[in-house]
């Protein structure tokens, strides 16, 4: 009888310990956030690469948007200079690609573009975008996202 009433007593201390963190999903939505923005950055690269004309990224502290350039030529990549036009949502769920950050998740403002050749075009040799408390970097010479 002690030795079942010393287990439920743990138990109990155990469940009322880690049990708030199972009802709380504001981690779960940071975090579901920052993949979200990681997968975005690297399709705007692979965008950019794909379709030959550059691609802006803006991120601001409330959320992303991916932009292409709304004069674009395809048989003129030199006409990628407005980025004006958000690019189209590839799941379909949203007429262009840009998301807002759940509650309490905030984004470092930043604003690069990925050129053709898959590039990113920042000043430094990296660009580090904290989303959430998590980071990624992005590579100046090869465009690749990387996930810190």
């Amino acid at each position: 009888l002690v030795e079942m009433i010393a287990t439920l007593i743990i138990i109990a201390l155990i469940a009322a310990v880690t049990g708030p963190r199972f009802f709380d999903v504001s981690a779960f939505r940071a975090s579901g956030f920052f993949e979200e923005t990681l997968s975005a950055v690297r399709y705007a690269q692979k965008h950019a690469v794909a379709t030959g004309c550059a691609v802006r990224v803006q991120t601001t502290v409330g959320g992303f948007t991916l932009f292409s350039d709304n004069n674009f030529d395809p048989t003129d990549p030199t006409t990628c200079d407005v980025f004006t036009t958000v690019i189209p949502d590839p799941s379909g769920n949203a007429s262009g690609f840009t998301r807002n950050a759940p509650e309490g998740v905030t984004l470092d403002p930043q604003d690069f573009r990925f050129a053709p050749d898959g590039s990113a075009n920042i000043v430094a040799a990296t660009i580090s975008v904290t989303v959430g408390g998590r980071q990624f970097r992005v590579h100046r010479a090869t465009g690749f996202v990387e996930r810190l």
